[in-house]
């Protein structure tokens, strides 16, 4: 037999045993039942309807702080009313006001041992459209407290504030000093988190926990899973703006050189979209991911997902295809979001430049990719400014007794939601929390329906009484449960 034959014969029986091995795995896997998409019932409904009611009043405090304006007097009416509303946390607790930022210490047993923090911004974004609830009125109807700011993020803060509030009733004093901070201006990624952060490095503190918004207990995260799960966030993605600047000699339209600002502005954004300079990678903080969710998936999804060792170079290819979110979790992203150029039709500009957002991944984080964007653009002559970056947080280790403490925590409210660490791709106050805190967890206890998680930022953002409950119950967990 020829050796060109028998060495053919000898690969594809090498693909056969990989993909034997491969289904035997899948299959050991268990292909865990599909759990139930219906989180439980609240049984006090006179509490739940008193968590809804507070969060009712705290979205009527309209706390959008736009960029540069002074929002001072919405926060001061928003301290106000939480002062009304929470008043043993007023009463018991130390306040600091950082700015409009705030936070309360509750003094624990052992005033030496690292204290843990709580973190919910008071801001909130821009309501615009037609809402099927006027957005600042905190009407509560069908079962769900609605208005801007009722997801993200008034309602963690009022249900930290309404478990601590009870808890106090209780005269339940915490094992260590506890920290409830919330920030005034995480939507437009200003100094509230990173003052308050300060200030308490200043105090010599470190915190042993910190737990902000961030993941959810969602209906089927991924492709091939049915049912709800826990996501809890381990890291957070870098972020930059960065503008490209083309310059010329300017001149009349009617006369036009070749390679204008604009023309080599698009050669470039087609280059960078068309052929990305960033490196596709299943990280270890997405395979953590895949590993904890690959049991739950149907066999066919289970068969890839759960053999990434097989099927990761596959993977890379078809997962851009998938979804830009399926892509966000394997590289560095960037999207051009602002263009600007001459002032009138007929004039070549002098200058013209795109802007771009980027979030950037573990594996070629800030520094890494910032010098693969502007050697390409040196090739169409462009200037490149960052405007403003963060690098990727560190990533939490998932198997630290502090976050399997949260986790156990999660299982315990959440029942029908198995949990999985997932990668987050947006950002939070708590990436600057990571310079004094070894675990940082971001998970927002509530149970989102597919309408709720659509509405973030955008139209009809509402809340469940129910899932606000579940929130209280969470937090109370945490804090009696915390040793």
């Amino acid at each position: 037999m020829p050796i060109g034959v028998i060495v053919l014969l000898c690969i594809v029986g090498l693909l056969v045993l990989l993909l034997l091995v491969a289904c035997v795995r899948a299959a050991m896997m268990g292909g865990k039942a599909a759990v139930s998409s219906q989180p439980a019932k609240t049984q006090d409904m006179e509490k739940a309807d008193g968590y809804a009611r507070s969060l009712s009043k705290m979205i009527q405090c309209e706390t959008v702080n736009p960029r540069g304006a002074d929002s001072s007097a919405k926060f001061s009416r928003m301290r106000e009313v939480l002062e009304e509303l929470f008043p043993l946390v007023h009463a018991q607790m130390e306040r600091t006001l950082i700015g409009d930022a705030l936070l309360f210490r509750w003094k624990g047993k052992d005033p030496g041992r690292n204290p843990i923090a709580f973190l919910a911004h008071s801001d909130v974004v821009e309501a615009t459209g037609e809402w099927k609830h006027p957005p600042f009125a905190g009407e509560i109807a069908d079962g769900c407290i609605w208005g801007r700011g009722a997801m993200d993020n008034k309602g963690n803060l009022c249900a930290v504030l309404s478990a601590a509030e009870e808890l106090l009733a209780e005269g339940f004093v915490p094992p260590c000093d506890v920290y409830i901070a919330s920030s005034n201006n995480e939507e437009t990624m200003g100094d509230g988190a990173p003052n308050t952060v300060e200030y308490l490095k200043k105090q010599g503190i470190t915190l042993d926990l910190v737990i902000d918004e961030g993941g959810a207990v969602v209906n089927a995260p991924m492709p091939g899973l049915k049912g709800n799960f826990a996501m809890m966030g381990i890291m957070e993605k870098g972020y930059a703006d960065v503008r490209f600047t083309a310059r010329s000699d300017g001149g009349h339209s009617s006369t036009p050189p070749k390679g204008t600002p604009i023309a080599r502005l698009a050669a470039f954004v087609n280059r960078v979209e068309t052929h990305s300079p960033f490196k596709m990678k299943f990280t270890p903080p997405v395979k953590d991911m895949f590993r904890k969710l690959a049991p739950h998936m149907a066999f066919p999804f289970r068969l890839l997902f759960g053999n990434l060792w097989l099927f990761g170079p596959l993977l890379k290819l078809v997962m851009p295809m998938v979804s830009g979110q399926a892509a966000a979790l394997l590289k560095t992203t960037c999207v051009f979001t602002m263009a600007e150029g001459s002032g009138a039709p007929n004039v070549i500009p002098t200058a013209a430049s795109v802007t771009a957002n980027l979030r950037f991944m573990v594996h070629q984080a800030r520094d890494e990719s910032l010098a693969a964007l502007k050697r390409l653009a040196g090739k169409y002559n462009l200037e490149m400014e960052v405007l403003y970056s963060s690098d990727c947080s560190p990533v939490t280790d998932t198997g630290s007794e502090r976050f399997r403490f949260v986790e156990n925590c999660v299982r315990e409210i959440f029942p029908e939601a198995p949990v999985a660490p997932y990668v987050m791709l947006g950002g939070t106050d708590s990436r600057h929390y990571n310079a004094i805190s070894p675990c940082v967890v971001r998970f927002g206890p509530t149970v989102l329906t597919p309408q709720q998680l659509a509405s973030m930022h955008a139209r009809d953002e509402n809340f469940g009484v129910d899932s606000l409950a579940r929130s209280v119950a969470f937090f109370r967990r945490v804090l009696t449960a915390y040793r």
